[in-house]
């Protein structure tokens, strides 16, 4: 009996008894072979009934075909060296070794089928790949309707390019040197020879549907002597139903699927050249049964439509780029690095330096008249782009494995071919870089692509063969150089990234705020209904059909909107549940925990910085960024004790407004509130120099309360500034109203932007001449950043449109001495001494673990003092009269001492000898005086 076909079995999991018996059985015919296994025609063998010989047998297998080597946790040495000598036939066992994907199988629970088990895989892994540069090969196709038509071709490195595990290039080879131009005998055993071409199975057609219709009439060949029809891919006989269509007719009764397809030759005889239309067509036929007759074929046709996927996604993404950068052109370009992806455009920003440009003025500078025709255009190119890709995506799911096909499966969904695998391994970045949009406004906004997405992942996630790579680490190609001393080859390197199913706990974490957004806008509950407001495991199980159920079922008017995105919200966390139990049928329930431990989530309650030996291993700075990421987004009770039951009072400088609007609300407001929670569960800028930390009310989500750390590099660094912000009645159509709560009793005024009584000044707010708001655009993320980078400034002096001009001046060094002075005593001192509710802990935790740095901070803002006292307005002249407010009248060098005392306390060291500060002064006053 022939070891290839017998191994062939073995890959898809059937046991060594049961597929001796079945090629037996069937005469070595490896497809009716797995019919019938899959049939349960062998449900009698027993899979444990080898012996010690099979056994053998087995290892031989899989060290000869996958080339997969099992090893302990320790980290292997890979010979670099000699897999580029291997070039294309690179097949390097693997031996990540990753403490979030090690897949250890110690559970007694039963596991699928997994075909990269043994595998291990790292987001910190690099890997250079030699590969060619392939020269465009055009090719005249003749169309059955008699007219010619010029293709590319998917040449031989393109097919097998991509970073490859196990023994991927292999299958790779062996598929696509089989079908290239060669002969073939009659499946019936007759002597004649068919001739295989590889235009027939390569070719790149302007859409691809044409590539399918032109497939679909080129794959059966009938025998001229014998007349059997034989199919080109596999060269098994194709004129019979197979034992599962067979079983798909008796036991269903469902109309199959060819009499229903909608590209054949129509699609060709009409089309002449590259198709225009992006629009999706308002239904997808099913694939004609005779593409879906074996794995080979189904190898193909996913290899070619996943090629065409990542260039069509590309060309879509450069082209929005293009234009985005047209109405940039100012914009530096730069790279874009792994921490940075995922978080939106605006709120990336910050993250780039410490150091941030000054505004000229207060808010934004410039007219109220905003030329939106840039930004109108660069969103045109976005949703045509995305409609190409959509379509793409549609079409090419029909052929992806799916036990659950319309008109019942075939033999290809059950015997996946090693290269469908493969290319879906490989080329399946594209589920990365729309997932990692992270932001569900984007999303809802560009639906026609993230449904095509969710629809994909769904039939991806449910087949226990192709689940597993959704929870795998990607390798994405990141850059290439010329391969020194050859000029028609690449050294391409690809680089760790995380897996579909990490990026998307991103997306559920915005869509279950979103979904609280809907419901709880503008209502009041009883103490124990505001106790937990997360998503129950029944909402977290909604099958498809009740998503689908409750989008077709919305009321008319206002609220469709709503409906549509409690729909898709809950779509996408159905789409989470659904891999997870997948990932736990593959690799067991102690990999899904483990994966778990590691997905980003919101903590409930206060957040806790690391402590114990395990903190200490870590640097200072990944310890506080790791920290302030679980705790930017909270949900926290803002409610204030009163002494009646029947009402409520709010700890919020909004209180009265708050309490006007209790159980009134707007559909539109509640679906804006809802986007604008999604962005900020995970957008929230988190750095070592700067961060932005928000609370929102658990029933009422139009109050919220944020603190943001002054910036580095600016005299704001390190202090606490809190805000209370409030969405009212006419929210998105006008922006939120904000109050700005660290003033010192409302004796401080830290920047021409901020006053006392709490007054914020930004055109973004309405209080400041500008680019205002705009509705249904702007969001509360873009006041946050603005406050943040624009107010909080290197150069706050010039936030006054008056000064505007006078950077560096003395007036500007002095007002920054002078602020610097207010941020020691109030922001950092008085905040650790009596912390603002809710954000103790996080204030408390800021400073215990950034207090070397404040003290080295502190030391250089010592140099740049001025020797003057506090100012407490930033205006006064110095000149003016003494101010006998003893809070007012504190030198930097006091300020510092009770920043230094108050670390001291909560690092429980002993506190620093007090310093007699009136006899410091009068020194500094002698020395002057000289």
């Amino acid at each position: 009996m022939a070891s290839l076909e017998l191994n062939q079995l073995l890959d898809m999991g059937i046991s060594h008894g049961r597929a001796r018996a079945a090629l037996k059985r069937t005469r070595g015919d490896v497809m009716s072979a797995a019919e019938r296994v899959f049939a349960g025609e062998f449900d009698d063998i027993l899979s444990d009934d080898e012996g010690e010989d099979q056994a053998e047998s087995n290892e031989a297998y899989y060290q000869e075909y996958n080339q997969v080597m099992k090893i302990d946790d320790q980290d292997e040495a890979i010979d670099e060296d000699s897999a580029e000598e291997d070039g294309d036939d690179f097949d390097e066992d693997m031996g990540y070794d990753d403490s979030i994907y090690n897949e250890s199988m110690s559970d007694s629970e039963p596991v699928a089928s997994d075909p990269y088990a043994g595998i291990f895989f790292s987001k910190d892994r690099v890997e250079e790949i030699i590969e060619p540069i392939e020269k465009e090969n055009l090719v005249d196709i003749y169309l059955p309707n008699g007219k010619s038509l010029q293709v590319g071709m998917l040449e031989r490195g393109e097919w097998m390019s991509g970073c490859p595990e196990g023994g991927e290039q292999s299958f790779l080879f062996q598929l696509y040197d089989m079908l290239e131009d060669c002969q073939m005998p009659c499946s019936s055993g007759c002597g004649f020879l068919f001739t295989r071409h590889k235009r027939d199975f390569f070719s790149l057609f302007p859409t691809f549907p044409e590539y399918t219709s032109y497939l679909s009439h080129t794959i059966r060949l009938t025998c001229p002597q014998c007349g059997q029809v034989t199919c080109l891919a596999c060269g098994e006989r194709a004129d019979r139903l197979t034992a599962l269509e067979k079983m798909n007719e008796m036991g269903k009764g469902k109309e199959r699927g060819s009499s229903a397809f909608a590209y054949s030759s129509d699609v060709l005889s009409t089309t002449d050249g590259p198709s225009t239309t992006s629009t999706p067509p308002t239904s997808i036929s099913p694939p004609p049964r005779e593409l879906l007759h074996c794995p080979a074929l189904q190898g193909v046709i996913l290899g070619v439509g996943l090629h065409m996927i990542d260039r069509t996604f590309s060309q879509g993404q450069n082209q929005t780029r293009q234009a985005e950068d047209r109405m940039h052109p100012s914009n530096k370009k730069r790279k874009v690095t792994e921490k940075e992806e995922g978080l939106s455009s605006v709120s990336c920003g910050l993250l780039l330096s410490g150091k941030v440009k000054n505004a000229r003025g207060t808010g934004y500078a410039g007219s109220t008249d905003e030329d939106r025709s840039g930004q109108i255009k660069a969103e045109e190119m976005q949703r045509l782009a995305d409609s190409a890709v959509s379509v793409l995506l549609q079409h090419v799911q029909q052929y992806l494995p799916n036990i659950n096909r319309q008109g019942g499966p075939a033999t290809s969904d059950y015997l996946v071919h090693p290269t469908a695998l493969a290319h879906l391994r490989r080329r399946s970045n594209f589920i990365n870089a729309l997932l990692r949009n992270d932001s569900l406004l984007d999303m809802s906004n560009r639906d026609a692509i993230y449904r095509a997405l969710f629809d994909w992942l769904e039939i991806v996630s449910n087949n226990e063969s192709l689940a597993s790579m959704l929870g795998m680490p990607q390798m994405r190609p990141v850059r290439t150089r010329p391969l020194e001393g050859s000029e028609d080859s690449l050294v391409v390197t690809y680089e760790g990234a995380p897996s579909p199913r990490e990026l998307l706990e991103f997306v559920a974490i915005q869509a279950q705020a979103a979904l609280r957004g809907l419901r709880h806008v503008g209502s009041t509950a009883s103490e124990e209904t505001r106790v937990d407001q997360e998503m129950t495991e029944e909402e977290l199980q909604t099958s498809k059909e009740d998503i689908q159920k409750k989008a077709m079922t919305k009321p008319e008017g206002p609220r469709d909107e709503n409906a549509t995105l409690e729909a898709f919200c809950l779509r996408i966390l159905k789409s989470a549940s659904t891999i997870d139990l997948r990932l736990a049928e593959t690799k067991g329930k102690a990999f899904v925990q483990r994966m778990k431990e590691q997905l980003p989530r919101l903590e409930e309650g206060i957040a806790q910085a690391e402590r114990g030996e395990k903190a200490k291993e870590k640097s200072v700075i990944q310890m506080y960024e790791e920290w302030a990421t679980r705790a930017r987004f909270q949900y926290v009770d803002l409610r204030a004790e009163t002494s009646s039951s029947k009402t409520f009072a709010w700890r919020h400088a909004f209180s009265a407004q708050i309490t006007q609007l209790e159980n009134t609300s707007l559909p539109k407001r509640s679906l804006a509130i809802a986007k604008e929670l999604a962005i900020l569960t995970t957008n929230l800028p988190v750095a070592w120099h700067s961060s932005i930390f928000l609370r929102v009310d658990e029933v009422r989500v139009d109050v919220l309360k944020a603190m943001i750390i002054g910036p580095e590099g600016t005299p704001y660094e390190n202090g606490c500034f809190l805000f209370d912000i409030f969405l009212p009645l006419d929210y998105n159509y006008k922006s939120p109203v904000v109050q700005y709560m660290t003033t010192n009793g409302g004796r401080y005024r830290y920047n021409p932007n901020l006053y006392p009584d709490g007054k914020v000044c930004l055109s973004l707010l309405g209080t400041w001449s500008g680019p205002g708001w705009i509705s249904g655009q702007s969001t509360l993320l873009q006041v946050l950043i603005s406050i943040q980078s624009l107010i909080l400034s290197e150069e706050p002096f010039l936030n006054e449109p008056s000064w505007a001009d006078m950077g560096g001046s003395p007036q500007s060094k002095a007002y920054d001495a002078n602020i610097r002075r207010m941020v020691l005593l109030d922001a950092m001192a008085n905040n650790m001494k009596t912390p603002p509710y809710p954000f103790e802990n996080e204030i408390q935790t800021h400073f215990r673990l950034k207090a070397s740095a404040i003290r080295t901070q502190i030391e250089k803002w010592k140099t740049l003092d001025d020797g003057k006292m506090i100012h407490g307005d930033g205006w006064t002249d110095a000149n003016a009269g003494p101010n006998t407010n003893p809070d007012i009248r504190k030198s930097f060098d006091g300020a510092a001492a009770e920043v230094k005392r108050m670390l001291c306390e909560l690092e429980g060291k002993q506190p620093p000898a007090p310093v007699d500060m009136e006899a410091s002064n009068e020194k500094k006053k002698k020395i002057w005086r000289r």
